[in-house]
């Protein structure tokens, strides 16, 4: 996915809430944190199926593993 298509996806995501691209993008990212640091281990194990570079996915990259799931069952 481009940075471009990521950002027009919060853009959209925005408009429908009230709140910035910016506000989406955090709030996403704190849910990705919350459900990557949690204490339960099965939850953990299914953060890691998620493909990631950094210390922990982010938004742009749990949207991206999203999307191709949801094609892969199309």
């Amino acid at each position: 996915m481009k940075k471009k298509e990521f950002k027009k996806i919060m853009s959209m995501i925005g408009k429908k809430e009230g709140i910035s691209p910016e506000q989406v993008e955090r709030e996403i990212q704190h849910a990705i944190d919350s459900g990557f640091n949690n204490s339960d281990i099965s939850i953990r194990d299914n953060w890691e199926k998620v493909p990631y570079k950094g210390e922990s996915p982010t938004a742009k990259e749990v949207i991206e593993y999203l999307c191709k799931k949801v094609r892969e069952q199309q």
